[in-house]
């Protein structure tokens, strides 16, 4: 049906489906509007190309809505979809209806119906087999261990739903309605018996400009659905949840395993595992761990694989465990080997020969571990094989236990958070965070640093000034030697000093956001750049104002294009930005700058935002570019400064040019001279018009509304009542 305006997923339902099948999904309500199609001028036999030819008149945004719809019916109509929707329809419909189901013609007809007849059914088969393809492919995914006794047993009916709802709601600060629902899942030939809980709100509250039928304009507002899926496995005591947003997994993981598991988090943290393959660089060789229960009488690395350059280039090196893969190695890796030892393995395959001392029991644990954080160990079907591995790869150092930062280490890391997060890129070396006093250990453990590698090249100070040196492993563990550019000897350093760490900069902004909006009293937190965020209106004092939270603010190449964002931002008038770090900038379009530190403290372990120091320094920012009936320029350093004329925005500027420019106008304008000639005012600029100082965008902003033309070639400040 090439000739039809149809996405792929809707062509494949009206091509496919028996037009019975296909009029029941057009049909179906979606929400509470009811269906997105009103089929009342159909007649009931209507044949399929009078169908397709009415689906092919409909709008375009109705078209797009209802391919999206069929995108949902078709994904689970097809590969592991098809299984997600047998095994929730098996678990929650009654006989008769599984065998009106499973007498459909095919898969697609299956979809359709549970789609069109139980809609509630089709979204938990939705969201099995959404927590399918975030378990196997590590998106929007997270995975903790839950320690505990008695919990073998745990099925669905463990769940108290509407407890859970109102906990999470209560946790998250959730101002929509929460719902919860639990299905036991079975075991396959992937995974144990595990429990499946999908936890449904509102997001946060949006709206849409529609244009009625009458002609008239109104807001509707709308929360998009948002959802948490866990996964609960008693055999492994493993916690899997899938979610958008690192603080809506790690809280909601928390919730349920205090409030249906029944832990105490406070003596037992929740913990998740990380994979680290570091120790392979400089040898592939394991020593044997000397355990009470279990005699390890082999333990070799059988496979090896870097990635060369590129996660598709690959070199893979395969050995038995009778061979000493570090001889092969060193004979047929050759430069490969090098690479390998700087920028570390993707994988690695390992043969461990155990016998267990009461019993006899003995055999060949094979273990495997990817630099993607994974690894088979955990998720051994045998307990006393999954336990053993487990405590190998911690005994080599090759799994590290993570605890995510509680609520009360968030207060007591919050300088350390607030360093990282003003840090304007992502990846930092480790003398920029000792400098920083961040404590890396803690940091890593919380997953919000992450150890990339490490430089090999760095700068060294010499009688010719600085040169390029490189560095290389050193004779004692812990520090690095020092080549000169001829090869000479310079100098030992600290190897921490030159390990880099990558920044999880969404999971650190999640949290610096998280305690913010709570402190402010926001409803929300609103991302609209890498650079700033934008909390709504709140209110200060007697107004309410918008906020905004910045970073790297002092060290952005071109604040002239956040203070053009903010400009544009006008129509939410005056308000107040936050700035992550210190700053000579002190207004951004409207807008008063406040660095973070002088409002918010840490008391007792909590984060406390002093509204009374908060109001002082709005208010104080804002007489300052309020005081005076005549025009002005506020001098910050010689690169910056606000233009305040009564009756308009503040204008920064933050060249030196443009600031001279607007000195010689605001002079000319204190003494009495209106216009200023164009010679006089472009003189020393090398230019020969104001316009040439500033970009295009710039200045649309200033012609006629801050500079206009004067008389007989001369420039002047502009009257705001004259340039309205």
């Amino acid at each position: 049906m090439p000739r039809h305006p149809f996405g792929p997923n809707l062509r494949t339902i009206l091509e496919r489906a028996p037009v019975q099948a296909a009029r029941s999904f057009l049909g179906a309500p979606s929400g509470t509007s009811g269906p997105v199609v009103d089929l009342a001028t159909l007649g009931p036999s209507v044949e399929k190309d009078d169908l397709v030819d009415f689906v092919s008149g409909l709008e375009q945004d109705v078209l797009k809505q209802l391919e999206d719809l069929s995108r949902e019916v078709v994904d689970l109509s097809v590969g592991k979809g098809v299984t997600s929707l047998t095994t929730v329809v098996d678990r929650e419909l009654q006989n008769t209806d599984i065998a009106v189901f499973q007498a459909q013609p095919d898969e697609l007809c299956k979809s359709v119906w549970v789609f069109a007849s139980f809609r509630n059914v089709f979204m938990d088969a939705q969201s099995f087999y959404k927590a399918r393809r975030h378990r196997e492919h590590g998106n929007l995914y997270s995975a903790f261990v839950v320690s505990g006794e008695g919990l073998a047993a745990f099925g669905s009916e463990n769940v108290d739903e509407d407890e859970l709802a109102k906990r999470v709601s209560k946790a998250l600060d959730l101002k929509s309605k929460t719902s919860v629902v639990a299905i036991d899942l079975p075991k396959t030939a992937t995974y144990p018996r595990s429990v499946m809980v999908a936890v449904r709100h509102g997001g946060v509250l949006s709206s849409i400009i529609d244009h009625r039928d009458d002609g008239l304009r109104e807001t509707r507002y709308y929360r998009p659905g948002e959802e948490a899926i866990l996964i609960y496995t008693p055999s492994q005591q493993k916690l899997e949840i899938c979610a958008r947003g690192y603080l809506v997994r790690e809280t909601t993981s928390r919730t349920f395993a205090e409030v249906v598991l029944g832990q105490d988090l406070k003596k037992t943290p929740l913990t998740g595992r990380n994979f680290n393959l570091d120790r392979f660089r400089t040898s592939l060789r394991l020593p044997f761990p000397d355990f009470e229960d279990v005699e390890i009488t082999q333990a070799k690395v059988t496979e090896i694989e870097t990635r060369l350059g590129s996660w598709k280039r690959r070199l893979l090196l395969q050995v038995t465990a009778d061979d000493d893969i570090e001889e092969f190695a060193d004979r047929f890796m050759g430069t490969a080997r090098t690479a390998a030892a700087h920028f570390g393995y993707s994988r690695v395959s390992i043969a461990v020969g155990y016998t267990y001392r009461e019993g006899g029991e003995s055999g060949t644990l094979k273990l495997w571990v990817s630099s993607g954080n994974t690894s088979n160990a955990p998720n051994d079907r045998d307990p006393k094989l999954r336990d053993l591995g487990v405590r190998l790869l911690e005994f080599w150092g090759i799994m590290e236990h993570l605890q995510l930062l509680e609520e009360t280490e968030r207060a007591r890391y919050f300088e350390n958070l607030l360093f990282l997060y003003d840090f304007p890129e992502d990846e930092m070396s480790g003398a920029g965070l000792s400098r920083g006093g961040v404590d890396r250990q803690r940091l890593i453990s919380a997953k919000i640093l992450e150890k990339k590698g490490r430089q090999d090249i760095v700068l060294i100070e010499d009688d010719n000034g600085s040169t390029e040196a490189d560095v290389e492993t050193g004779t004692h563990k812990g520090t690095l030697e020092v080549k000169g550019p001829f090869g000479e000897e310079a100098g030992t350093v600290p190897e921490d000093d030159y390990v880099i760490y990558r920044i999880d900069r969404p999971y650190l902004s999640e949290i610096i956001f998280d305690a913010l909006r709570r402190e402010l009293g926001a409803r929300r937190a609103v991302v609209f750049s890498d650079f700033f965020a934008d909390f709504g209106k709140v209110p200060i004092g007697s107004e309410t104002i918008p906020v905004y939270l910045i970073r790297a603010l002092d060290t952005h190449k071109k604040p002239e294009q956040l203070d053009l964002e903010f400009r544009r931002r006008h129509h939410a008038g005056p308000g107040l930005i936050l700035s992550a770090g210190d700053t000579s900038i002190r207004y951004l379009g409207p807008n008063v700058v406040i660095p973070l530190h002088r409002v918010v403290s840490v008391e007792e372990d909590e984060i406390v935002l002093d509204p009374e120091a908060l109001e002082h320094d709005f208010r104080a920012g804002q007489l300052l570019i309020m005081a005076g009936e005549a025009p002005q320029l506020i001098h910050h350093n010689p690169k910056h400064a606000t233009l305040r004329i009564p009756g308009l925005p503040p204008f920064n500027f933050f060249a030196e040019k443009c600031i001279l420019l607007f000195r010689r106008l605001v002079d000319a304008n204190r003494a009495g001279e209106r216009d200023v000639p164009t010679g006089r005012l472009m003189a020393d600029m090398g230019s020969k018009s104001p316009q040439q100082l500033f970009s295009k965008a710039d200045w649309q902003h200033l012609r006629d509304v801050y500079i206009e033309r004067g008389e007989k070639k001369s420039w002047r400040l502009c009257e705001p009542h004259r340039c309205d």
